[in-house]
């Protein structure tokens, strides 16, 4: 229940707070910019996408409040029912009508009037999972950093990871098995158990790339882009044009021309192009800036934590967004191979910001819990 009487003199971490603001605020100027003309041509108006974003920074804002004032504690009560339902979600794209394919991959539940995508939700509450795994397992973790009841996360990651493959969803998968391991190392599990599991992994990844073709013509593609230009190095390509025409001061806000139907689908994945073209060098930087400042509070929150499971919940939630931005920005910048990971807060699409706007509203109660007495 939610105490009216003191949620405007509760203290939270407003750097936190104005930083996640600004980041959706340039969303949607970004999201409006790459997507307007394409709006045009798919639906005769401008503003079709930047609507949608919009009623989905409104939903998102509500998230935000409603568990930012209310005790983060209450996640252990139910975040079971939640994975569970997810799961239920995962299983149903892939029934016909009801699960929408798209781009060779079946991500999204139908809901006719709006649609989800279940493991953008999957990757937030799956870090909840294991800051209460580790929490309650810490006695034994402390008596026995090699007890076999430290496998059992890799269990559960490697079952999501079959439901994940199967969509196909490989960037969500390697970043469940990436938050599983930061999260048991933070948590001092074992490093024999890690390594072992990060040894396994890599010889998984390995075969799962490089014995399906169109993975592995994205590692192709990754190295040596220019050598197949309109095939599949061209997306990659596109997006090294618009950091080039982009230059120190950037084009201008609207002015960007790989989003005029060069770049495929600017506004989602690749939106970090245009930001690079249009806003140029400082905007990349801003950009940048704002995401390590995000990580800072999130870990200085997690420091002062009023107990393990804040510190891990808090530690998990801030390396989970600023790892899928850093990838993401890789991604476009050819520094990284292409993996279908959204922008936080930035790119178009409801399921990719509600569940970064969850993982934000959860930080923030954190933070009013760890602020009483103290100066973070």
């Amino acid at each position: 229940m939610i105490n009216y009487g003191k949620i405007f003199i509760r203290k939270y971490d407003i750097t936190l707070f104005l930083t996640a603001i600004l980041l959706i605020a340039l969303g949607l100027v970004m999201v409006y910019s790459t997507s307007a003309m394409i709006s045009i041509v798919q639906y005769g108006v401008s503003y079709h996408f930047i609507v949608r974003q919009g009623i989905y920074v409104a939903v998102s804002g509500v998230f935000i409040w409603y568990l930012m004032h209310n005790d983060y504690h209450i996640l252990k009560s139910f975040y079971k029912i939640i994975l569970l339902g997810i799961v239920v979600l995962m299983v149903m794209v892939f029934i016909p009508h009801i699960g929408i394919d798209a781009g060779g991959s079946r991500r999204w539940v139908n809901f006719k009037i709006f649609s989800i995508q279940p493991s953008e939700f999957l990757k937030v509450f799956f870090i909840v999972y294991l800051a209460n795994f580790l929490e309650k397992r810490k006695d034994i973790l402390d008596n026995n950093r090699y007890s076999l009841m430290f496998i059992s996360p890799f269990v559960f990651m490697g079952f999501l990871d079959i439901l994940l493959l199967k969509e196909p969803d490989f960037g969500t998968s390697s970043i469940l098995f990436i938050m599983t391991f930061i999260m048991l190392f933070a948590g001092g599990v074992s490093l024999i158990y890690l390594i072992a599991a990060a040894s396994l992994g890599s010889i998984a990844a390995y075969f799962l790339i490089f014995t399906v073709a169109y993975r592995r013509d994205r590692i192709l593609a990754f190295l040596h882009p220019f050598h197949d230009k309109s095939g599949i190095g061209f997306q990659i390509i596109q997006s090294l044009y618009a950091f080039a025409r982009g230059g120190f001061f950037g084009a201008g806000p609207g002015n960007g021309k790989e989003k005029l139907f060069f770049l495929p689908t600017p506004y989602s994945d690749f939106i970090f192009s245009s930001v690079g073209e249009e806003l140029g060098f400082i905007g990349v930087f801003i950009f940048i800036l704002l995401y390590l400042v995000l990580a800072y509070r999130g870990l200085k929150i997690a420091i002062h934590a009023p107990d393990l499971f804040g510190t891990y919940l808090a530690y998990g939630i801030t390396c989970l967004i600023t790892l899928s931005a850093f990838i993401n920005i890789g991604v476009v910048m050819d520094l990284l191979p292409t993996k279908g990971l959204a922008l936080p807060f930035i790119s178009y699409g409801g399921s990719s910001l509600l569940a970064s706007c969850i993982g934000i509203g959860i930080l923030l109660n954190i933070s009013s819990q760890s602020l009483k007495g103290k100066n973070i």
